[in-house]
């Protein structure tokens, strides 16, 4: 079933979460053989200097959209749901201003597992201890989250990707002008890309260059990556060269043509 995350729902980085707790690490990656068990350990600390929190577990899957934008879900939504397996101790508790609390977790791997990356997000949702949601219109519960996605790769993986083609988003209130790159994950395993995008004139001129920022890329997705422009492209037809970095020696290479009205 697909979840949508109420307005005063939020996710947070725990950069962003000083209303709420901040979590460390924010994700985690591990090997794993079928039928076998793992633990890990994440800390929640409260920041703030003022005020108890009331932190409960939340787990929940997430798949990427095609604007690259993550589309948060029940668990065991999907094959590679790692949120099936997982175990979280405790599942509540409160926290006293510049406190921190251990939570840890166990990941049962099945042993009919197939090979592959399976993955799942620890969210810790927290409010204001003692406060109320509802009571007939007097008061609202506002509540934060920050996440913890944790990544277990099952036996070989295969990390492979291509780049389909390009489109030129002008600039607008979300974010500068930008090229974005519409990816495909083609492999069984998780991807970090990072990389750079050239735009040149049809006769091969460079006129500018643009960073993708590292984003995650799952198995199975389609989905694009921004590179942020520093200025507006006038109107014309262009080159686009990109190539993306995954950690392997080879990299990912593509081109192609946009057009800007």
């Amino acid at each position: 079933m697909r979840k949508t995350l109420p307005l005063l729902v939020l996710l947070l980085t725990a950069a962003q979460a000083q209303t709420g707790v901040g979590v460390s690490p924010p994700r985690a990656l591990y090997p794993a053989a079928p039928g076998t068990s793992l633990t890990g350990s994440i800390l929640v600390d409260h920041p703030g200097r003022s005020g108890t929190l009331q932190v409960e577990v939340v787990l929940q899957d997430v798949l990427l959209q095609a604007d690259g934008k993550p589309l948060y879900l029940d668990p065991g939504s999907h094959p590679r749901s790692l949120t099936r397996w997982l175990a979280v101790s405790p599942l509540a508790f409160l926290l006293q201003p510049q406190a921190a609390q251990e939570v840890r977790y166990t990941v049962q791997v099945p042993p009919d597992a197939q090979p592959g990356t399976y993955w799942g997000i620890v969210f810790f949702e927290s409010a204001p201890a003692g406060s109320r949601q509802g009571g007939e219109g007097l008061g609202i519960r506002v509540k934060t989250r920050v996440g913890h996605v944790v990544y277990v790769e099952v036996g070989q993986v295969s990390r492979s990707g291509r780049i389909q083609g390009f489109r030129y988003l002008p600039p607008s209130r979300e974010g500068p002008a930008q090229v974005r790159l519409s990816f495909q994950n083609t492999g069984t395993g998780l991807l970090r890309l990072k990389g750079r995008v050239e735009v040149r004139d049809l006769q091969g001129r460079p006129l500018a260059q643009a960073e993708v920022p590292e984003t995650a890329s799952l198995p199975g997705a389609t989905h694009e990556l921004p590179a942020p422009l520093d200025k507006p492209l006038p109107p014309g037809r262009y080159l686009v060269l990109a190539v993306l970095d995954y950690g392997s020696p080879s990299l990912i290479a593509g081109e192609g043509r946009i057009e800007v009205k």
